[in-house]
């Protein structure tokens, strides 16, 4: 049984269709339930409410547009992978609503499909619905499984091995919220890095699900009752509130005493922190003198890297960065 509705066909669930982000303000996509449930290393829950309330669209940057032209070479190269018999149909997807859920939404990246078992005398005209019998282009039937692809940049760190779920958890999230929305039970991420081509399967997890369906209900409630999420230390959130307040005036705005305590008391900690920082790299570039790795105990403690930055990006300089390993104890 289906258990979503198309409220736009692939062609048209794009970030440049006015419809597709006015369609998405009124619920939770797949990208965004990582960030309700304060995952997201992008947006947090207060400033992805504001983002919807003020209709705010991000920023595009050379991180998400990476993302989007190697998505078709992550899908041929998954489709090379995992079906070398043809055995499925990969298709671009569009924007789903859970037939019971309308607010829960997904843009997968791509459906897979059955291939259907018809004869070549019972295809349409190319420019009709597709198999006379299928009328699905081809796919015997509804999705059986969805692909997400990844262009990993910064290397493997939060990734396991392939063939399980150990993605980041943001990811995870995503894929859970795709597979409920679309009625599968599996999600295919494929995942490149360099020369690196990796394949995950995330499957269903009822009892996460039912945490991030309460968890997204309470959020749209908060959007309906005006009630903004609490401010929090992530980024986003100091990005929202800059956003919130463009401008000055000359009044004075009293504050509440924990509140400045605890701002003094943290700047204090962040230059005793900075100091400490700097007083052990000295140790640590002193006892590596010319290497490029620091190890102890066999384990990667951090490495050197030494480059000019490009006269045109900034008047020429050199810059001699010391880069502390990611590689857990």
């Amino acid at each position: 049984m289906t258990t979503f509705v198309e409220l736009l066909p692939p062609h048209e669930a794009v970030p440049s269709n006015p419809e597709w982000h006015k369609l998405r303000a009124e619920g939770v996509s797949a990208s965004e339930i990582a960030a309700v449930l304060g995952l997201s290393p992008w947006e947090s829950p207060f400033s992805l409410y504001w983002s919807k309330v003020n209709g705010w669209q991000g920023d595009d940057n050379n991180q998400m547009r990476a993302g989007r032209y190697a998505e078709n070479a992550i899908a041929d190269w998954y489709a090379d992978v995992a079906d070398p018999h043809e055995n499925l149909v990969i298709c671009r997807a569009g924007l789903y609503a859970h037939i019971d859920r309308p607010w829960q939404l997904a843009t997968p990246d791509r459906l897979v499909s059955e291939a259907c078992i018809c004869q070549v005398s019972n295809w349409a005209p190319e420019d009709s619905a597709g198999c006379y019998d299928c009328h699905n282009s081809g796919a015997a039937g509804p999705p059986i499984a969805l692909l997400e692809c990844k262009y990993v940049i910064g290397g493997w760190d939060g990734w396991g091995e392939p063939g399980t779920d150990n993605v980041p958890v943001y990811y995870r999230a995503q894929c859970l919220w795709q597979l409920d929305v679309m009625g599968v039970d599996e999600v295919h991420l494929a995942a490149w890095h360099g020369a690196d081509f990796r394949i995950y399967i995330i499957r269903r997890d009822e009892k996460d699900l039912r945490v991030m369906r309460t968890g997204a209900e309470q959020f749209l409630k908060r959007i309906a009752d005006e009630d903004p999420p609490d401010v929090d230390q992530h980024t986003a959130t100091l990005r929202t509130l800059k956003q919130l307040h463009p401008d000055l005036d000359d009044r004075e705005q009293e504050i509440a005493t924990t509140t400045a305590e605890g701002y003094r008391r943290a700047r204090a900690l962040k230059r005793h922190a900075e100091d400490l920082c700097n007083r052990f790299e000295a140790r640590v570039r002193a006892e590596m003198g010319d290497a490029r790795q620091a190890v102890s105990d066999g384990r990667k403690v951090a490495s050197r890297s030494i480059f000019d930055v490009a006269e045109s990006v900034r008047q020429g300089y050199t810059v001699d960065r010391l880069n502390p390993s990611r590689s857990k104890s």
